[in-house]
């Protein structure tokens, strides 16, 4: 996986990248390869899995020569594949996977006051097109600055009259989440870029929630608050 740093830089500088739609209206062919791509792995029996692709939708992997990925249900991944035919045996797509990479895939915490220290509000090294939903899934694409020891985390701040442990939706009709950043370290050093995905399977869409109001520290804004409007589609992602 030598290509993976290139990959996610490629993703990061250009997030569209990812989110590109296909079109085989003339069919594929071997020497088709999409750019890279965030999906799920959905594990299986034994060593069989598929990929949940944000945008390519279900995909049946056809490689026989995979013995060394081990899936695990649930766990991010940034690939690159073949997309070989359309209506896979009950799946979108039948592909050829030529690069798979796992993410770091993190869930929504609990941020009590006695916790911010630790999870820090420094800013976040992105931007606001680095910030994506998709597929049930928060994805950050962000500078990971050496020595790696960047913490980025998704936090549901919780006071201390809050009895739930799980977040709950605000009187606006949004969870109010954050995203903190603990670098760990007192100077600016070179990073490369990297990715977390966020599950937000612990957000319940049944209820009415309008959306997710994400406050965040950039480094080229300051402290400011994006807003996710939860669509049909993101609401039954979500609670895939």
């Amino acid at each position: 996986m030598k290509k993976i740093t290139y990959l996610l830089s490629v993703m990061c500088l250009a997030v569209t990248l990812a989110f590109q739609s296909c079109d085989d209206g003339d069919g594929y062919s071997l020497g088709d390869f999409t750019a890279p791509q965030l999906a799920t792995v959905r594990a299986l029996s034994g060593q069989g899995f598929y990929l949940d692709c944000d945008v390519w939708g279900t995909c049946w992997p056809v490689n026989t020569d995979m013995g060394w990925y081990v899936p695990i249900d649930g766990q991010r991944v940034v690939t690159v594949f073949n997309p070989l035919w359309d209506n896979y045996g009950g799946f979108d797509h039948a592909v050829k996977i030529l690069e798979i990479q796992n993410v770091l895939t993190k869930y929504v915490e609990v941020m009590s006051p006695a916790d911010e220290a630790d999870f820090g509000n420094e800013p976040v090294p992105t931007t606001t097109d680095g910030i994506t939903i998709g597929n049930g899934y928060l994805n950050v694409y962000f500078l990971d600055r050496l020595p790696f020891t960047t913490e980025v985390s998704l936090v549901w701040p919780k006071d201390d009259l809050t009895q739930t442990v799980t977040p709950s939706v605000a009187e606006d009709g949004y969870y109010h989440l954050e995203l903190r950043c603990n670098t760990q370290i007192d100077v600016d050093t070179p990073g490369t870029y990297s990715v977390v995905s966020y599950s937000l399977n612990s957000l319940d869409f049944d209820n009415g929630a309008k959306g997710i109001k994400l406050g965040i520290n950039l480094e080229d804004v300051g402290e400011t608050e994006l807003a996710f409007e939860a669509t049909q589609e993101e609401e039954e992602e979500t609670m895939q």
